[in-house]
């Protein structure tokens, strides 16, 4: 395997997410994402997400300072939020041992399913995630060997410190699922680069089809002994409405969703 070397609106909403066995699949190699798990007299069903906002919109001053941290984070990055997309949320959460913030975009207010622009930062500004699922390329996916390289390339400008200890695990397509506010579903589809470190930790770039990044994750946990995720799931809505209490708990390689 090759080296590296070198805010939130009120009220509350409702959404049918998918039916089971549709909605959030992720393909991609031996750490597939399930769809929510239905099973006996359910299985079949839609799976309703009841997605409780906060009950406030985020202070002037909190939203400003997300816009600062999000403008700072993703500047030469070639990561981007799309146009016309507002922060919706802001929250103040844990990436195992460390504090970070989660800030979320979403063209139509806060809502779990729909498409989203998320982005986890600790303390010091370092992007340990960023999501953009939203579909706006056409074309065909890049090989893998050409995703791997706009992968590399990406890492060694956003995560220097990072780059050094990793190696690239597997190459493979990565599927995501969104429900769109008409109720139709849209799949985002791109090639998952998925890398190991040195330190025993994990990171993946899923590169789209007009060759932007989509995803990026590093420093993830895996829970050898429970056989999945051990690191929070924080881009992950299905994830994060199995820990509010909204949706069902998702199976391995998922992460416990535990508040």
């Amino acid at each position: 395997m090759p080296r590296l070397k070198p805010a939130i609106l009120p009220g509350i909403a409702i959404a049918v997410v998918a039916t089971a066995g549709t909605a959030f699949a992720v393909t991609g190699g031996d750490d597939r994402h399930p769809a929510f798990v239905q099973s006996g007299a359910d299985a079949g069903r839609p799976v309703v997400v009841r997605t409780v906002a906060p009950s406030a919109e985020p202070p002037t001053a909190e939203a400003n300072d997300a816009r600062r941290r999000v403008a700072d984070a993703l500047s030469g990055t070639g990561l981007r939020i799309p146009a016309g997309w507002e922060i919706v949320s802001v929250r103040q959460e844990r990436h195992d041992q460390r504090d970070v913030t989660l800030i979320r975009h979403q063209p139509d207010g806060y809502r779990l399913g729909g498409p989203h622009a998320s982005l986890v930062l600790d303390a010091r500004g370092t992007i340990l995630g960023f999501t953009r699922l939203h579909d706006g390329a056409d074309g065909p996916l890049p090989d893998r060997r050409r995703a791997e390289e706009i992968a590399l390339r990406f890492l060694r400008q956003v995560a220097p410190d990072d780059v050094d200890g990793l190696s690239v695990h597997w190459v493979d397509q990565h599927d995501e699922t969104v429900t769109l506010t008409d109720g139709t579903t849209a799949t985002i589809s791109g090639m998952k680069v998925k890398m190991h470190h040195d330190d025993g930790l994990y990171s993946w770039v899923v590169v789209g089809r007009d060759g932007a990044v989509l995803t990026y994750e590093r420093d993830i946990a895996w829970d050898s002994g429970q056989g999945r995720r051990g690191t929070q799931m924080w881009l992950h809505d299905s994830w994060i409405a199995a820990r509010e209490g909204t949706g069902p708990q998702p199976a391995p390689p998922y992460a416990l969703a535990t508040s």
